[in-house]
């Protein structure tokens, strides 16, 4: 779901394209992908995809993502390849905004509900990724450095303040929910030190940064191209695996039904294409435990920011958290069986 109302409409849309791109727009369409603002637009000259990102999105970002993808395309990585202004740029900014095009790939795309049949294919192209970009130069985040400038004070502070504002308005239908979850994240401070030691001799590696099911055209069985990688980073390979698998369908809606063989066959089919160590095996339910748990994304733009699309985000918060609670529930067991 986008977050910002486009700043385009349809003859400014024309505009862009043809005194930007050379392109001659026919008609377009949006399209329900991700945080940005999507369309697929019909030229005489084809059919692209028109991407409009967030206010905070920077052209630097869409270049680096650009060279991600040259660098995948040319190892034969099924990707969506930039299309260049009459410049030569990768981008434009317009009104705030920056603006790209990129092939269209035609295909069915999902949000978190990959069918089960594309799981261990998604696993498989995660793993290719990885091997790809092994040496892809980038700096390492998400590390050791990073996880210790968490403090466990700080972040229940920050829940803290959640929950006085949530009490002032009791008669919030969401109220004992978000109490609820806001209380549970404050006591997973208790255990945060202890998760930081597992950012130490983990495998970092550059990847996509937000793979899941969105992310991913398909075509019935099969996955044609991977898409966006406007959040690439380099980071603990172990984190983009077990996020993949439980945001593109690998648990339920109601977040509770975490099938821990299941999933060690996803990480298998993975380790067939790109290595993991020990460590990564032992280190995986923490490591993501430990973004999840501080993270308050949802509740702060319910109870304080008040976006637009607050209702939406508070369920894909509630959601998370209810995840949150089965892997720490789970943590060890899935640390013990997939090792």
């Amino acid at each position: 779901m986008s977050l910002e109302k486009s700043v385009l409409d349809f003859g400014k849309m024309r505009d862009i394209l043809s005194k930007e791109y050379g392109l001659h727009l026919i008609d377009s369409k949006s399209l329900e992908l991700g945080s940005a603002n999507c369309f697929r637009i019909h030229c005489e000259e084809g059919v692209f995809f028109f991407k409009e990102y967030q206010s905070d999105f920077k052209a630097e970002n869409v270049n680096r993502e650009a060279a991600i993808v040259e660098y995948l395309s040319s190892g034969k990585f099924p990707v969506a390849g930039f299309i260049k202004t009459l410049s030569g740029q990768n981008c434009i900014v317009y009104e705030g905004h920056v603006i790209s095009v990129q092939e269209y790939i035609e295909g069915q795309a999902y949000l978190n509900d990959l069918p089960y049949s594309l799981l261990k294919e998604s696993a498989k192209y995660l793993g290719i990724m990885h091997s790809l970009l092994k040496d892809y130069p980038m700096e390492e985040s998400m590390n050791y450095e990073w996880a210790s400038g968490f403090s466990a004070d700080a972040v229940s502070k920050k829940f803290n303040a959640l929950l006085a504002s949530l009490d002032e308005d009791k008669s919030d239908p969401n109220y004992e929910k978000i109490r609820e979850d806001l209380i549970f994240k404050k006591k997973l401070m208790d255990s945060i030190d202890a998760w930081k030691e597992y950012f130490k001799d983990v495998t970092y590696t550059a990847t996509h940064g937000d793979y899941t099911a969105c992310q991913l055209i398909c075509d019935g069985d099969t996955i044609k191209t991977v898409i966006d990688f406007s959040s690439a980073a380099c980071i603990p390979a172990v984190w983009e695996i077990m996020r993949s698998y439980i945001q593109s369908g690998g648990v339920s809606r109601t977040g509770t039904d975490f099938d821990i063989e299941d999933f060690a066959l996803y990480v298998n089919e993975y380790r067939k294409y790109a290595p993991l160590t020990q460590r990564d095996l032992e280190a995986m339910p923490y490591i993501y435990l430990f973004q999840l748990a501080q993270s308050s994304y949802g509740y702060k733009e319910y109870l304080v920011t008040k976006s637009e699309n607050r209702e939406a985000l508070l369920d894909f918060a509630f959601w998370r958290t209810d995840i949150c609670r089965e892997i720490y529930r789970k943590a060890k067991a899935i640390s013990e069986f997939i090792g």
